[in-house]
């Protein structure tokens, strides 16, 4: 089942849902269920969805946290020395102090969204134009839940500086 149908209920305009992945948010002992959904609109971005169970429609979803895509954004396997043939993707991403970590499950689909989001991350890296993140002003209150991860992105209209190379 294709879940970014369900992510794609939940946006508006121009904005488009490329790829979703269902994974876990590791936390200490604890393990939770997200939906990953790689969105584009002017930039791209990284949603990050609550759901109750399989992900069908916008009703299955709740929007937890928004992280940008840009120069200070990272995606790293944290833990590479563990690698098997068959088995689960243990990933760190981060964004400024915002990180988490999460474990993808083995298979295509995965795989798949972890390639696209370092297609977008390479592109980024290496363009010389800065950021805006206008668009998402309409989404900065539905991640202000109770509960939910602190906010990731940056404010609207702050200057987003290059890491060095």
């Amino acid at each position: 089942m294709d879940q970014s149908v369900a992510i794609q209920e939940t946006l508006q305009g121009e904005e488009s849902c490329r790829i979703a992945v269902q994974c876990d948010v590791l936390c200490d002992d604890a393990t939770e269920s997200r939906l990953l959904g790689l969105v584009q609109s002017a930039e791209e971005y990284i949603f990050l969805y609550r759901h109750r169970r399989m992900a069908i429609t916008a009703e299955d979803v709740v929007l937890e946290n928004i992280i940008p895509i840009s120069t200070d954004f990272a995606v790293v396997e944290s833990s590479p020395e563990e690698l098997a043939v068959v088995a689960d993707t243990r990933i760190r991403i981060s964004f400024l102090e915002y990180e988490v970590e999460l474990r993808l499950p083995f298979g295509s689909q995965s795989r798949l969204f972890l390639c696209e989001v370092n297609k977008v991350w390479s592109v980024c890296k290496s363009s010389a134009q800065v950021p805006k993140f206008e668009w998402l002003n309409k989404y900065q209150q539905a991640t202000k839940e109770p509960g939910s991860i602190r906010q990731a992105f940056a404010p609207i209209g702050s200057k987003i500086t290059r890491l060095s190379q």
